[in-house]
């Protein structure tokens, strides 16, 4: 069963431009590491937008194992990346349900065991996934946006940026992130509930219009989308997740 791990990184301001380097440095030369199949070292936006934010970044990695996983993010390796952070969030994650595509592969694939898992359930496009039960869910959505889409990509996202805002009782995080500026965009979100996933995705009005519209008029290269179980939290995230700031942890201590 593959864990994924996303850590958010973020980083005081005299460690931004080092920061920044670091996109190159790791697809000049990429990580190798036991257990690490897939990774990305990902740019954010301000609020999910075009406006680069220079002071969080986002590791994405698949691993064969949790242990892996963890052993690599308290490695020197790592390192490289940690240095001149304020904070270091990490969610583990398992993937239940995964379609399309993130550089000619699905690298949340679910695998026969993860299937026998939960409930099954048929998507539209006949793939079979697995609902978790009582967890936290996180999903992302990966594009790589055609040249002569992206007027209308862009038009849109306030709009849906706004109706997330509406489920803010029930979306618990949500960035935006990118491996290329404007053309190659990810989001990543934690929700309550696959429930609440669904009622935003395809029973609100407005988004699902977007969504619509991105297939009949083919604004993509490659997508991918993916659901995942939260299996753990480590850093502020988790207070995040609780619904507790760490300030407010702070004054609590």
């Amino acid at each position: 069963m593959p864990i994924i791990t996303v850590t958010v990184l973020q980083y005081r301001p005299g460690a931004r431009l080092r920061a920044f380097a670091n996109m190159g440095r790791v697809m000049m030369k990429p990580f190798v590491a036991e257990g690490l199949t897939f990774h990305k070292l990902l740019g954010s936006g301000h609020n999910l937008g075009l406006m680069p934010n220079f002071s969080t970044y986002v590791f994405l990695g698949v691993w064969d194992t949790e242990t892996q996983a963890e052993q690599f993010l308290a490695s020197a390796q790592f390192e490289i990346l940690t240095q001149g952070t304020d904070d270091v969030s990490t969610l583990y994650l398992e993937p239940y349900q995964a379609h399309g595509s993130w550089d000619g592969v699905n690298p949340f694939s679910v695998s026969s065991d993860q299937s026998r898992r939960g409930t099954a359930a048929v998507s539209s496009n006949g793939s079979t996934s697995r609902k978790p039960s009582g967890s936290l869910v996180a999903v992302l959505t990966r594009a790589t946006i055609r040249p002569g889409a992206l007027f209308e990509f862009w038009r849109n996202v306030p709009a849906v940026r706004q109706k997330m805002a509406d489920h803010k009782d029930n979306l618990l995080f949500a960035i935006g992130v990118g491996e290329k500026p404007v053309v190659q965009q990810c989001t990543i979100s934690v929700w309550r509930s696959s429930e609440a996933i669904n009622q935003f995705a395809y029973r609100q009005s407005g988004h699902k219009e977007v969504v619509r519209e991105s297939r009949t008029r083919h604004w993509f290269n490659e997508d991918l989308f993916a659901r995942f179980r939260v299996r753990k939290v480590s850093g502020s995230m988790g207070l995040y997740l609780n619904g507790i700031s760490p300030e407010t942890a702070k004054h609590e201590t």
